[in-house]
Parts: C-alpha cells; structure tokens; sequence
C-alpha cells in the first residue's frame, strides 16, 4: 500500500510538472479587504512543478494574466515570486503560477542613489515618494525620512532632480515637508531616558531590487554610543506598489542586555493626530513652504511592531519598545497629502489601523501540492 501511495503521488508531481503550473491559495483573516497586496510565494515551494525561473506567468482565478516580479539573492538564485493578491474580508482567492513568457510589466515603484544631490537615496512608487540622505550632506545629519507629496501616480524622483526645483509645484506634487536633524516623517532611532540618539545620514546603500512591484534598498550607519556601548544599526527600506506605506526593518548590534527604541514622526503644525495601540498618525500643515494654506495638509504616520507606549519625545511623536541585540525591529512609515487622494484625517486614521493590521495579520500563502 505505501508503495502504491508512493506511486501515486509521484505520479501527481509529475502531472502537475508537465502541466507547467501550481495552484496558490491567499488567505485574508482581517474583516476587512485586502486589495492590490502584495504577496510572496517561496521558490522552493513551486519549483519542481511549475516553471523554469525566466519562464514564469503568474493568473488569478479568472484566467488573467497579473505582473509579478521574481526576487533573487546576492548570488543570483532566486529566491521567491512577488504579485498583487486581492483577497475579500475573511475569505481565500486562487491564483496559479504557470510556464510561459510573461508580458512587459509597467514598473510602479523605482528607488535610487542620487550622487548627483549630495548622496541622497530616494524612493517612490504611485502614491507617494520619499529620501534619506548620505554621507555628503553635512546638515541634516539623520536617518529621518524626507517626504515629498504627489498628486500623479507617474514616477518623479528622476525628473524632479533633473529639474532641482522640486520645492515648486507644477501640477505632480512637490517638496514642502521640513526634516531637520529629526525622524521627519517616520524613522526609528535608539531612546536613552527622554532623548532620541540620532544615528546620523547612511554610510553605505544598496539598491537590492527595484520593480515592477517592489523597491528595496539596504543601508548602513556609524556607531552610536549608548551607556558606553558602541551600537551599530542596519536598516532595509522597501516600498509596494499601491501602498503608502514604507516597510523599515532595523538590526541593532554592539550591546549587550537591553535598549529602548522609538519609531516617530516630528511634529510641526498638528491639526489631528491618533494614537493607537502601536501607531501614531498626524495630520499637519505643511511644513516647508511660504503658504501652507495653498499647498494643504500632510498626514503622517508609523506603526512599530511590538510597539506598546506611545508618547511624546523632543517634539516628537512616538512608539516605542525594548530590544535585544540581534532582534529584528519592523516598522512603517506612511504618508498622504489632501491634494494627492487622502482628504481628511479621518481617512487617514483608517489606513493607518488597516496598515497595522496588515502588518499584525498577514495575507497567508499556501501552495497546492
């Protein structure tokens, strides 16, 4: 009998290969839709019965062809395909990754280091933009993240450092949000009693994948000290297509016992602002402009997994946790504009709690074997 169940599914794998495709199930356990998420799918998992990595088409349930975007390592294996899933509340929705050569996808997200502007990093994708700055920019001197507001869902960060006036708007959006030496507008950085310890702009970057879904990029700091301890801090940024909300993870190593991190936006002109559980999110005049009036409000926000204290530190606007060396910090950075598709803070308290959610419950995968 075990040799004949042996037989038996042998003989499935191998329809399943010469069919060319596997069957994946995305499961939703919010109450909520989950729309345009994406999703990932472990290469290990569909390899032997589906297609070969430069070969790969990714359908939903209705037979349509959707963009993917296949992630390699450092060696150049691949590691996982990404697509968009659209999942209803509390419900499972079917895809099928299948052989054949995939269309020309649109990319919608692009990051890059700007040498050209004194080492920025700058990232983006349909919603809304942002940047870090480098090691050549002597003032700000943070990991603090700028953010520029758009109200197109083109791609901008290369025409608008072409252009070098992009605290103008010219119909796309522009750059009205002040930084500062600051977290801007959603970084993380070491707590020590009631003081944020900048870490100071990157020392190091790397653009590890860039489209047609994702854009991910890693980057190094110097050493901070903390109660004599030399602490070095690791961070990778990645941003989605359809979201506004960039994904932080943080590495801290160098100390030993405990420490107290904070994830936080600076606080300028408030006109609302909500503190839940793990997040915070603001809404404020803009801040880096002559009218602020004119140009509206931004929102603002971050939600820190593991987070459970929300308060205020040096005008900022925070949620913090502790940590041990080696821990893998997560966090998001999130932001709108009221003339770029988020109007009022009320729908923007909704994103942000759905974004924690996200965060807290993920979309689950399961491979049909």
């Amino acid at each position: 009998m075990k040799n004949l169940l042996l037989i038996f599914a042998v003989y499935l794998c191998s329809c399943s290969a010469i069919k060319g495709s596997v069957d994946v199930e995305v499961s939703n356990p919010s109450d909520f839709a989950r729309n345009g998420e994406v999703v990932e799918v472990m290469w290990s998992d569909v390899q032997q019965c589906a297609a070969l990595p430069d070969n790969v088409l990714v359908y939903n349930a209705e037979g349509e062809e959707i963009p993917s975007q296949l992630v390699f390592n450092e060696e150049g294996d691949l590691v996982s395909i990404l697509f968009q899933a659209d999942v209803a509340a509390n419900a499972i929705a079917q895809y099928t990754i299948s052989r054949g050569k995939p269309q020309a996808y649109e990319s919608k997200v692009y990051g890059r280091y700007v040498p050209e502007r004194m080492d920025d990093y700058a990232w983006e994708n349909n919603l809304t933009a942002y940047r870090i700055y480098g090691p050549s920019l002597k003032d700000p001197r943070t990991q603090g993240v700028d953010v520029w507001v758009k109200s197109t869902s083109k791609l901008i960060i290369n025409d608008w450092f072409a252009k070098n006036d992009y605290h103008h708007n010219y119909g796309e959006g522009m750059d009205c949000y002040k930084v500062g030496n600051t977290l801007g507008g959603g970084a993380l950085a070491i707590v020590d009693g009631e003081k944020l310890l900048l870490s100071g702009n990157y020392t190091t970057q790397q653009c590890t994948m860039n489209g047609p879904l994702r854009t991910s990029a890693e980057f190094e700091y110097a050493p901070v000290e903390v109660g004599g301890q030399s602490v070095v801090m690791r961070r990778t940024i990645s941003l989605d297509v359809d979201s506004r909300f960039s994904r932080q993870e943080y590495l801290f190593e160098g100390f030993e016992g405990e420490i107290e991190v904070a994830a936080g936006v600076v606080l300028h002109d408030v006109k609302a602002r909500t503190d839940g559980k793990n997040y915070v999110a603001v809404t404020e005049a803009t801040s880096d402009t002559k009218d602020p009036v004119r140009d509206g409000n931004i929102s603002l926000a971050v939600v820190l997994e593991g987070g459970n204290v929300s308060a205020d530190v040096q005008s900022h606007a925070v949620v913090k946790r502790r940590i041990k060396a080696g821990d893998k910090i997560v966090m998001l950075n999130g932001s709108g504009w009221s003339q770029g598709g988020v109007a009022r803070h009320a729908e923007w308290q909704t994103q942000v709690a759905e974004a924690a959610e996200r965060l807290a419950r993920p979309l689950t995968v399961e491979v049909m074997k």
